[in-house]
């Protein structure tokens, strides 16, 4: 099938989708709309929900696509950057692990393309790539619900996230290591 017509692959769709939901989930964090919390976390929960769905639909379908190897994750990590800026600005979660999540997938994402460009390398994420990623929106919706509860929680989440961000680009380094001498 043409490339071009991959983009309109269910998948793919849902992958949009997944940023069509992320504006009214910034507008009502910036809004300060903290009575309507419960609107924000069904919206991020929809997120999360589209990103299991479309990696779902893309095997059940038969509909993986070179189109839907970049829609997905360029997704999610615009996504987690959009949330984690509004959440930094808020002063919801700190600073410190905030640019270690986004100049993690800044990295990720910058030897994505040399690997795609240079040597015609995806590397697919890992399962502790996949925690890192769980645990790190957990902290995100976390410090969106914003109780002393899950403060409590969202602190010990922190530390269990940058544990599997480390382990988790660790591995990625040693795989990309591979892929560029080979």
């Amino acid at each position: 099938m043409h490339a071009g017509k991959e983009i309109f692959y269910i998948p793919n769709l849902v992958s949009i989708f997944r940023l069509v939901l992320l504006i009214p989930v910034c507008y009502l964090l910036l809004e300060h709309f903290e009575s309507k919390n419960t609107l924000i976390i069904i919206l991020v929960l929809c997120m999360y929900f589209s990103d299991l769905l479309d990696g779902f639909l893309a095997r059940r379908l038969n509909q993986i696509s070179e189109a839907g190897k970049i829609i997905d994750p360029l997704a999610d990590k615009i996504s987690v950057a959009a949330i984690t800026l509004i959440l930094i600005v808020l002063g919801k979660i700190p600073l410190w692990f905030a640019l270690i999540v986004l100049i993690r997938d800044v990295l990720i994402f910058s030897f994505g393309l040399y690997l795609n460009k240079k040597r015609d390398v995806r590397l697919m994420s890992n399962i502790p790539g996949k925690l890192a990623v769980f645990t790190i929106g957990l902290v995100l919706l976390l410090a969106i619900v914003n109780t002393g509860l899950s403060r409590d929680i969202m602190t010990y989440m922190i530390f269990i996230s940058l544990a599997l961000i480390i382990y988790s680009s660790y591995l990625y380094f040693i795989r990309f290591r591979k892929a560029i001498t080979i």
